[in-house]
């Protein structure tokens, strides 16, 4: 019994030992799929709505599929590389009927990215696709809208600190460290843009 678990114990071990070496050379292998893979932690796009049966053919190939279904509609983005560079890419947004889609619109990023979220922030049927970018020591938000068959980009910005805050009214408020200024943005429903609402210094002079 003893010589056993010592037998299923080296299986074990040799497995796993063979599984990390296979996965360091993936990821030194310096591919696209191995820079975009989780197993690398390279250029990961934390997207929460990942899936991995998606396949669509394109040149250059896709790397990162998600689907977003909102409000009865379902949206697959599709990730890839412009110029083979791995922190510069593009957002290829599909609508999805069935096994059907449709390309409605493109997103370009200029980063990595580390957050994609629904959010209600133009008052629109559809909530908008935000995507919260790391570039260098700057933060981005980038915002996707959805409305009558399309995707646009209808908001993009950077800084050393920026969030949306939900109350009273959606915002974007941009902090810049080396102007020491703070920025808010706001959806006007009647020009169909974002514009500033205001500026105002980060930290008073002491």
């Amino acid at each position: 019994m003893k010589s056993f678990v010592i037998m299923a114990a080296a299986i074990l071990f040799s497995t796993a030992t063979r599984s990390q070496v296979n996965t360091s050379e993936f990821c030194s292998s310096h591919t696209t799929e191995a820079y975009h893979s989780p197993k690398c932690d390279w250029y990961v796009v934390q997207d929460p709505h990942r899936v991995e049966e998606v396949r669509i053919p394109h040149k250059p190939g896709y790397h990162t599929y998600s689907r977003w279904e909102l409000d009865g509609h379902s949206y697959v983005l599709a990730y890839r590389d412009i110029e083979h560079q791995p922190q510069e890419m593009a957002v290829d947004v599909y609508a999805e009927t069935g096994s059907e889609r449709k390309l409605i619109g493109m997103l370009r990023i200029a980063g990595v990215v580390k957050g994609v979220s629904a959010e209600n922030l133009t008052g629109s049927a559809l909530p908008e696709i935000v995507f919260r970018v790391d570039s260098g020591e700057l933060k981005y938000i980038d915002v996707l809208h959805l409305s009558e068959g399309k995707a646009r980009e209808i908001f993009w910005y950077g800084a050393s600190e920026i969030e949306i805050l939900s109350i009273p009214t959606p915002k974007v408020v941009a902090k810049s460290r080396l102007a020491n200024v703070v920025e808010e943005f706001a959806w006007d429903s009647r020009s169909a843009e974002y514009k500033r609402l205001r500026e105002y210094p980060w930290h008073k002079p002491s």
